[in-house]
């Protein structure tokens, strides 16, 4: 029996391994990542490779190491040097630099070693264990971390999910299949979304397609430096956030994220591909879409558009993640949830004895942050705090 399993091998699951691990007295093989992919940090990897990202949102003290200087430091190394990019404001790293350090964390630390290759499919109480049932073989731990995101719930609109029936060529970029490869050869590609992964997948196509890029936003391109206001990473947001109940909590956070929008330099450079002819924009929404003989008709509020394929850039379905098993958990359980779906959890991440959750899971909790890699440090603070492990309270507590 194991110390901690943690189902999810994301940013989320990645960081607060390496935290557990490293707890005073813990011993390094306690602690187990669960997850069918072939590499922690493997979704994660092929997101940003398929939209061409080019530098993080994040600055670089949010990063999966444990001291927050980690990334600056792996910057000024041999191996980090050659690859050190920073761009402004707060020294946000390349994404080539953040790969480079993610992979030196997970090996220094051996955190590939603690991954097993499986999908959780059931939790068992067993008295003073949980058992995890996979598709591979039963694990038998003291505690459960849920770090489950959001990457296999991509959004399909319902015309889109027509023209997938009808046999068109259509993906969405999250689509665990795609790549963006084998998407550079049509004559006329429409990226449908207007949020920086639609922009910056449009972007890279534009330079890789000999044909032409069109972007179909339902609203004016918009800038904003981040997905959220930066004072919900601390007190100054979240003081009040604790004082409200579950369902204020709801409501500041959809009110509280940014969505569709663009750090400046993204939408920089998008307005110069345009005046360069490189990129089209139709700011409309779609009305309805069909096959056509030598591609696919979209009829928009703006007029009709047409193409050889279509790729979605729009986003994540806005549900609670991880599917049957996370229905079957809070029925074996009988586990609290908030009207959205959502659970309610105690102010250490805690949903039951011994069952604990971050990323998305934990946003109740964590905030307006919950989903991005600063959410997984803060849930590492709560976590600690609520094991009596630091006398330093968590952010807004």
């Amino acid at each position: 029996m194991i110390d901690w399993l943690i189902i999810g091998g994301g940013i989320h699951g990645s960081y607060l391994a390496n935290l557990l691990a490293h707890l005073p007295g813990a011993e390094h093989n306690q602690v187990r990542i669960l997850d069918p992919q072939d590499a922690l940090l493997s979704t994660w990897r092929r997101n940003t490779e398929n939209c061409g990202m080019a530098y993080l949102r994040s600055p670089a003290t949010h990063n999966i190491d444990r001291p927050i200087l980690s990334l600056y430091r792996f910057a000024q190394t041999p191996e980090g040097q050659a690859h050190a990019a920073f761009i402004a404001p707060y020294n946000r790293p390349s994404l080539d630099l953040f790969e480079r350090h993610c992979r030196h964390v997970i090996a220094t630390n051996r955190l590939d070693r603690l991954h097993v290759r499986a999908r959780a499919r059931r939790l068992i109480n067993e008295g003073h264990s949980l058992r995890v049932d996979t598709d591979g073989p039963s694990l038998r731990t003291r505690r459960v971390l849920l770090a489950i995101g959001m990457g296999e719930q991509p959004c399909w609109p319902a015309w889109a999910r027509d023209l997938k029936r009808a046999g068109a060529r259509i993906a969405h970029v999250f689509d665990p299949d795609f790549r963006r490869g084998q998407w550079r050869q049509a004559r006329r590609t429409l990226v449908v979304g207007g949020g920086i992964t639609a922009v910056q997948t449009a972007l890279k196509l534009s330079t890789e397609s000999q044909g032409a890029v069109h972007l179909l936003s339902r609203h004016m391109l918009r800038e904003s430096q981040y997905d959220f206001n930066p004072c919900w990473i601390g007190p100054k947001c979240l003081r009040a956030f604790y004082r409200s109940d579950f369902e204020q909590r709801r409501t500041a956070i959809d009110q509280a994220r940014i969505t569709g929008s663009l750090p400046v330099e993204v939408l920089t450079t998008f307005a110069r591909a345009q005046d360069e002819n490189r990129i089209g924009l139709t700011e409309a929404d779609c009305l309805g879409a069909e096959q056509t003989g030598d591609g696919v008709r979209l009829n928009t509020t703006a007029g009709t558009l047409e193409a050889d394929q279509i790729i979605l850039a729009t986003g994540f379905l806005p549900r609670r993640p991880g599917g049957d098993l996370i229905d079957r958990l809070i029925t074996d359980f009988n586990l609290e949830c908030n009207p959205c779906g959502y659970p309610i959890l105690g102010p250490d991440l805690r949903w039951a004895p011994n069952i604990y959750a971050t990323g998305p899971l934990a946003e109740l909790q964590l905030g307006p942050c919950a989903r991005n890699i600063v959410g997984a440090r803060n849930a590492g603070r709560l976590l600690l705090h609520g094991l009596g492990l630091t006398h330093r309270p968590p952010p807004g507590r």
